[in-house]
């Protein structure tokens, strides 16, 4: 099984795009003597892993669920979930759907919004158009079709197509890949409301209206939704409002400066919104990048939240369990931290050394583009922090 954690990192019809090119995968989803594995008895780490598998999983791989919380894997692996389900107990399964287009189904594949062929025939006018009267469809994908999501008809078609996905089998919800807040087509489809060309600002609009929609209806049959929401440069409170938790396919671990910031400040807004934060750090990390980005994924955590890193030999690293928030992030003269139940976080993404004082430690140098993590007075540090 390849560990696929930097898979998110790409631009989200990207995402979708890879996937359907590179999917159409091979293999089975298990069998009988698969789940009958013994998975490690060990509890899962303190923070919440998230994983994006690439292949169905075989073998000793059911047992994924040992060390993450949360597995995202393309629609069609028939069996998969309850699979993972039954070897690791507890383990959260989601399906990657699009809300908005309309593609040919192939095995290890997001699910498209709609069979578009089933919806030609039955709802033409659900599939948007542009000045032309041509199919609107995104850049390279001139087969796709873009559906109305301003139509509550096609809405509740969506739904009740992702629930009868979900149920039976070991679903906890789907993540929405194309959920992204800077849409992009080859010409922009016309408005079936005003007869006038879709402008972005209006279909902002109308994503986030469709996204409360349709995570109403999974709610109703006890599912839940997740959106790859990026890019962090646009901040849309509709749209972080309109689901479970949020993605921009990035993590914290390589940035600084005012990208750092950039990605905070986005994941700030989920965290007042309520919403879980998905971060992403993908690749080999050392260890100042280890305490780096759990430090920031910990700054920006709350109900929902999860983070995407393999853990590689530094299990330990992600037991580390300050507790629950007490409160909100704090900007502390250039170092934000954030206080716990158990002890605090420190980040430093700006150029200038800072001191801060912490429930373990008072006067803690946080180094330029150090962190530090303390959970019960003892104190972790990315490489270079020292006490003063």
């Amino acid at each position: 099984m390849r560990r696929n954690v930097s898979a998110a990192a790409r631009p989200l019809l990207v995402l979708l795009a890879v996937a359907l090119c590179a999917g159409c995968l091979g293999g089975g989803g298990g069998s009988s003597q698969t789940a009958a594995i013994g998975c490690p008895q060990k509890s899962r780490p303190a923070t919440p892993l998230l994983i994006r598998l690439d292949q169905p999983p075989s073998g000793a791989e059911v047992c994924v669920g040992s060390v993450y919380l949360n597995v995202v894997m393309p629609a069609g692996w028939s069996g998969v979930p309850s699979l993972l389900a039954h070897a690791t107990p507890g383990v959260h399964v989601w399906q990657e759907r699009s809300l908005q287009y309309g593609f040919t189904p192939c095995r290890g594949c997001p699910a498209p919004a709609l069979n578009p062929a089933q919806v030609e025939r039955d709802h033409p006018e659900w599939i948007l158009k542009d000045v032309s009267g041509a199919d609107v469809h995104p850049p390279g994908h001139p087969s796709w079709v873009m559906y109305d999501i301003s139509n509550v008809d096609y809405l509740d078609a969506w739904a009740n197509a992702a629930v009868s996905d979900l149920q039976g089998e070991k679903f906890v919800g789907v993540v929405l890949v194309d959920a992204g807040n800077h849409p992009a087509w080859v010409f922009p489809p016309v408005d079936p409301s005003t007869g006038k060309e879709l402008t972005v600002s209006d279909h902002a609009v109308q994503q986030a209206e469709a996204m409360a929609t349709v995570r109403a209806g999974l709610k109703t049959n006890g599912f839940s939704m997740v959106a790859e929401n990026g890019p962090p440069t646009v901040i849309d409170p509709g749209q972080i409002g309109s689901t479970d938790a949020v993605s921009v396919g990035r993590g914290f671990a390589r940035l600084s400066g005012v990208r750092w910031d950039g990605l905070f400040h986005y994941f700030e807004a989920a965290l007042d919104a309520k919403v879980g934060a998905w971060v992403w750090d993908g690749g080999r990390l050392d260890r100042t990048q280890r305490v780096f980005g759990l430090a920031s994924y910990l700054l920006v955590s709350g109900l929902g939240a999860s983070y995407a890193v393999a853990p590689d030999g530094d299990r330990d690293r992600y037991q580390l369990d300050p507790g629950l928030p007490t409160g909100d992030p704090v900007d502390d003269s250039g170092v934000w931290t954030r206080q716990f139940e158990s002890g605090a976080v420190a980040v430093n993404p700006g150029p200038v050394d800072g001191v801060v004082d912490l429930p373990g430690a008072n006067g803690v140098t946080v180094p330029a583009g150090g962190a530090v993590i303390d959970v019960g007075g003892t104190i972790t540090s990315s490489a270079g922090a020292a006490r003063s």
